[in-house]
């Protein structure tokens, strides 16, 4: 109801609106010719008539919309619309005639059948404009839910499959860090195994309770730091490790998971083949509107000789997500192997001005 009371509140200003401009000419036309201004009783015809036909816009809206002139049944309900046009000039010409009459407006004197070949062309002429607007504005309302429903149905599938790559990083993950726990159980270190698995804990922890896809670099960085802790205790001195980042990029989203396959490759292929101690260094910053992140390790050249799944992985998520605005680019020299991983800058909180 409040909706109907609305369309013919702005029927109203909008009809009124056309009958001034249709009566304007009149005095406009007396003054040019220096005749008489007409009495104002004369301005009540069309201000009569626009007003009808202001209360004739809401079913004729809904007409539009119920019974569109599209291929499918187009005669049927063209048929419905003629019928609705030959009632609205049925209707507004009995009304304009009895009050013109009552008002005893100039020129009104004839009869119903002469009122409505009078009006015959502008009342045809308006309901075919206000058909054709409700046409426009349900076509409109269409496309704008075809469009939210397709907006939708694009933003689960892109969810599906963020959730279906994540999921192939978590068997790695899960898999090396019970590796861990049960080799320092072989190896007979009690208590390095169960700091392990209450490291597990934590990360399992973290990994359940966020829902979403991104989260805040500084929180991925926590991640990373506490799977660091729990492989130091496979590999003992072996391993160093360092993170670093500038404060201005810990609020930049990222997605979950992000950097901890990145480290997982550093460690299998710097440090896991060599006995000598290794390190692993993380590094983030912010470059304009740009994210930058190094996972840099100790691994000589050609320690990424064998494809890597994980990193495929990685990339196949970034593309889902950034749609090529996204850089992984790997290279490897005598001082170990960096992992170079930009992406756009987007903070958890807009930047205030």
């Amino acid at each position: 109801m409040r909706k109907v009371l609305q369309q013919i509140g702005v029927a109203f200003g909008a009809w009124t609106a056309v009958a001034v401009l249709a009566y304007a000419r009149v005095p406009l036309q007396a003054l040019a010719n220096g005749s008489a201004l007409p009495p104002w009783s004369s301005a009540l015809d069309p201000l009569v008539s626009c007003w009808l036909w202001a209360l004739f816009t809401p079913p004729i809206l809904w007409l539009a919309a119920r019974f569109p002139l599209d291929r499918r049944a187009w005669f049927r309900n063209g048929l419905v619309h003629l019928a609705a046009a030959a009632v609205s000039v049925l209707a507004s010409a009995a009304p304009t005639l009895l009050i013109n009459r009552l008002l005893d407006v100039p020129g009104h004197s004839r009869g119903m059948a002469a009122q409505i070949l009078a009006e015959l062309f502008i009342d045809v002429f308006s309901y075919a404009a206000l058909a054709a607007l409700g046409h426009a504005l349900a076509y409109q309302r269409v496309s704008t839910e075809q469009r939210v429903r397709a907006g939708e149905l694009e933003a689960r599938l892109l969810a599906a499959r963020m959730e279906a790559l994540e999921a192939r990083m978590h068997p790695h993950f899960l898999f090396n860090a019970l590796n861990t726990a049960s080799s320092l159980v072989r190896a007979g270190e009690s208590q390095g195994a169960v700091r392990a698995l209450a490291r597990l804990g934590e990360l399992l922890r973290s990994l359940l309770l966020e829902e979403s896809h991104e989260v805040p670099l500084a929180q991925e960085l926590e991640f990373v730091g506490r799977y660091l802790e729990l492989e130091q205790a496979r590999f003992g001195e072996r391993l160093s490790s360092r993170i670093e980042a500038d404060p201005s990029a810990m609020g930049a989203l990222v997605p979950r998971l992000l950097l901890q396959p990145l480290v997982e490759n550093a460690l299998r292929f710097a440090i896991e083949p060599s006995p000598d101690p290794g390190r692993v260094e993380v590094r983030a910053m912010r470059s304009g509107e740009t994210l930058e992140v190094e996972v840099r390790d100790s691994g000589g050249p050609g320690s990424r000789s064998t494809p890597d799944e994980s990193l495929a992985t990685t990339q196949a998520r970034l593309e889902q997500m950034y749609g090529g605005r996204q850089q992984l680019a790997l290279r490897s020299d005598e001082l170990g192997t960096v992992t170079r991983l930009v992406i756009p800058f987007r903070p958890r909180v807009p930047l205030q001005q």
